[in-house]
Formats: C-alpha cells, sequence, structure tokens
C-alpha cells in the first residue's frame, strides 16, 4: 500500500514540475517577445500595412499618392525598421511603384543592396529619418512627351542628426504607364538642402 501511495505522490509531483516548466516557458517567450524591439504598436501596424499592401487591388490613384507610400517605405526602412525577411519583401514591394526603366535599370538584388548600405549609413551617422512633407496638388508639375504624360515634384524631408535637424528636398519624376497608373522614374536628394539645429 505504501508503494502505491509514493508512486502516485511521485506521478502527481512530476504532473506538478511539468506544469511548471510549461509556464515558465510561456512567460519566459512572452517576454521575448516583449523585448524583440517590435514593441512599438505604431510602428507594428504601419509595416504590417507596408508589407501586406495589395498593388493589384489599391494601387495608388494619383502622382501624390504614388510618392507618398513610396515616403512611407523609405521611412521604415531608412530608421531600421524591418527586420532583414521583411526588408527583403519591402523592397520588392517597393520596385511595385517604379517605371520599368527603373527596374530594367536596377535589378532587384542591386536595389537590395543599395537599401541595406544607406539604411547602414543612417545607423553609422545617427540619423533619423523624421518625417516627409508632400506639396499640395497644384504645385505638381504635368508634361506630355510623345503622347506619354510626366510628372515632377518635391517632397521635404526632415532629417534629425543627434541634435541637429538637416531639412532638405528629393525631386521625383514620375511617368503614367499603359494602364494609367503612375510610376516611378527616379528621385534626386537637393544637394542644397539646409541645416538648422533646434
Amino acid at each position: 500500500m505504501k508503494k502505491k501511495a509514493g508512486t502516485k505522490g511521485f506521478a502527481i509531483a512530476v504532473v506538478i514540475i511539468a506544469i511548471g516548466v510549461l509556464l515558465f516557458y510561456i512567460t519566459l517567450s512572452n517576454r521575448m517577445n516583449n523585448f524583440s524591439g517590435r514593441n512599438n504598436v505604431k510602428n507594428t501596424s504601419e509595416i504590417e500595412k507596408l508589407l501586406n499592401y495589395n498593388f493589384d487591388e489599391a494601387y495608388p490613384k494619383t502622382v501624390r499618392e504614388t510618392v507618398k507610400l513610396h515616403c512611407r517605405y523609405m521611412k521604415m526602412a531608412y530608421n531600421n525598421e524591418f527586420s532583414k525577411d521583411e526588408l527583403f519583401d519591402a523592397n520588392r514591394k517597393i520596385r511595385e511603384l517604379f517605371d520599368d526603366e527603373l527596374l530594367n535599370y536596377n535589378t532587384e538584388e542591386a536595389q537590395l543592396k543599395s537599401l541595406e548600405n544607406d539604411i547602414q549609413f543612417y545607423k553609422d551617422n545617427k540619423q533619423k529619418y523624421v518625417s516627409y512633407t508632400l506639396p499640395e496638388a497644384s504645385q505638381i508639375t504635368y508634361n506630355t512627351e510623345d503622347g506619354v504624360e510626366y510628372a515632377r515634384l518635391r517632397v521635404g524631408v526632415i532629417i534629425r542628426v543627434d541634435n541637429a535637424t538637416m531639412k532638405g528636398d528629393q525631386e521625383y519624376l514620375l511617368r503614367k504607364d499603359k494602364l494609367g497608373r503612375w510610376k516611378i522614374l527616379g528621385w534626386m536628394a537637393d544637394t542644397n538642402s539646409d541645416a538648422a539645429k533646434e
């Protein structure tokens, strides 16, 4: 009888220990998720929206919307918000906004490498992409060449370096494709950007 009681007691102890170990691992897993650098709800939400963006169903309808979406991707990328795998996916999404000519000029691999280098540059120089400002629709310049529509606009960008705020412009050139979608043909930073300390 004592043996049976001892065996029963041993079995109960094993079950209690197993439950304790399970609870420990659940708690540890939750803590790891909380400290993974992805505890910013706003950034996580923006990452999910960008990575899950459906270009087939919701391609931007205007020049302004197209450039705004590109800026959203670039801001998250330059601020190192994407994981390595997410950056690979984001790079593919960004290419959805590009004109065929730009795509042919930049392979996917070369573009990803360039993006990684830019991100590292921001990190090494302690820079943060603070914000971007899009022009009003009336400030966008349109023209037609050989029956093809083009658009040009300037985006104001603010970059923080330590306590200094760098203000500059990026000029975008877009071209409308055969499906009527505005595609980015290229963009260039204004070398005459202003720097100001707060």
